[in-house]
């Protein structure tokens, strides 16, 4: 959910790796084959990242709403469309609340809930479709 990439980036990426391979002559090489087999995993976590996000993403707006039930910020993740801009809400609170050194407890809250988000994606992943091995 909180890719450096963007869906379509990954996508794109996916299909330059197929479009090589389509116009190449002869077999692939080592290196070929691993760009291959590297969209090909690129697929795989993508289509159980897309499967999951709705459901991670009303989870973590859940439990941020909840932890910042009494503060201001509460409706601006109520309002954010996607986990990036929910992401760049935390961001900016957490250098706040790190520069501030007020309510530590907000603090470890949220990194709390960021950690089980993780394990829940992580566990989304490990459920991805097609779970054949390379």
């Amino acid at each position: 959910m909180f890719n450096a990439l963007r869906t379509e980036q990954l996508i794109a990426g996916i299909g330059a790796a197929g479009r090589a391979a389509a116009s190449a002559s002869g077999p692939p090489d080592e290196y070929a084959r691993g760009q291959l087999l590297s969209a090909y995993s690129v697929s795989r976590l993508l289509a159980a990242e897309v499967s999951a996000e709705a459901e991670l993403l009303a989870w973590l707006r859940g439990e941020l709403l909840e932890a910042l039930a009494d503060k201001p910020l509460a409706a601006k993740v109520e309002a954010a469309p996607d986990a990036a801009a929910i992401g760049g809400i935390l961001v900016d609170l957490l250098a706040e609340l790190r520069e501030s050194g007020q309510d530590p407890e907000l603090r470890t809250q949220i990194h709390s809930i960021l950690r089980e988000m993780t394990e829940r994606e992580l566990l989304a992943l490990a459920a991805r479709p097609e779970g054949g091995k390379r």
